[in-house]
């Protein structure tokens, strides 16, 4: 299941259209370990990837899962960002307290690299 923060979160979702990798892995996450709760899509004026159009970035929460961690490592091995860059990763475990999330970003030479 998906489900949106609230409703701001879900009207500035509408706004642009998504990177169809990252919506693939949305998906993944989706089915494999069955819950998404996305925290923050597009946001307009953004220098980096929630600003781009198609946007490429995504906030989802992580305190939901067991271990968030392992969740970032599985799709981390099966998706590479840039392979010119091979320090930035797909999914990033980030934030401080309550802010603590998994942010998720796709490249366009992100490639998935294994089943």
């Amino acid at each position: 299941m998906i489900i949106v923060k609230n409703s701001k979160i879900f009207l500035n979702l509408l706004l642009v259209s998504y990177d169809p990798l990252l919506i693939s892995i949305m998906k993944y996450i989706d089915k494999k370990y069955g819950k998404v709760v996305i925290t923050s899509g597009f946001r307009k004026g953004d220098k980096g990837v929630h600003g781009t159009i198609p946007c490429r970035g995504m906030d989802v929460r992580s305190h939901i899962y067991k271990n968030a961690k392992e969740i970032e490592e599985d799709i981390n091995s099966k998706w590479c960002y840039d392979s010119d860059r091979p320090e930035k990763q797909v999914a990033l475990i980030h934030g401080e307290g309550a802010n603590i999330h998994m942010h998720l970003q796709v490249h366009p030479n992100t490639i998935f690299v294994k089943d």
